[in-house]
């Protein structure tokens, strides 16, 4: 049945983007074609149809990417710098009528967590 050979796909795919080998474009075309080429309902005259295997690349790619960029931000998001690069664009928000109610300001974000200060930025 095509649905167990679906799902079977779909487990095969999730464990390829979970993978945190890097692999290039080549190597992971050959990956997601090995993982399709036992399956009858990808075959066409007895080969392997080449826009399923884009299809799935594809979703690897794009999976794959988003871990990446999420791990990345996720690094960033406990850095100082961008605390503070929160907090300046926070403060360029608002309007300060002495130097000294800006820097009262800066004292109490100072105090805060990034997510915090993210969620502040937001409803700014």
């Amino acid at each position: 049945m095509y649905t167990d050979d679906i799902v079977e796909i779909d487990q095969k795919i999730d464990e390829l983007i979970k993978d945190k080998t890097l692999y290039n474009f080549d190597t992971l075309k050959q990956k997601v074609a090995l993982i399709l080429n036992d399956v009858d309902m990808f075959m066409v005259d007895g080969v392997l149809d080449l826009k399923a295997v884009d299809l799935y690349l594809k979703k690897v790619i794009t999976k794959r990417n988003e871990i990446q960029k999420e791990q990345e931000k996720s690094k960033l998001d406990g850095t100082a710098q961008t605390k503070y690069k929160l907090i300046e664009a926070i403060c360029q928000k608002c309007e300060f009528q002495t130097q000294e109610e800006l820097i009262k300001r800066i004292e109490e974000l100072e105090k805060k967590s990034n997510f915090e200060l993210s969620e502040i930025y937001k409803r700014s």
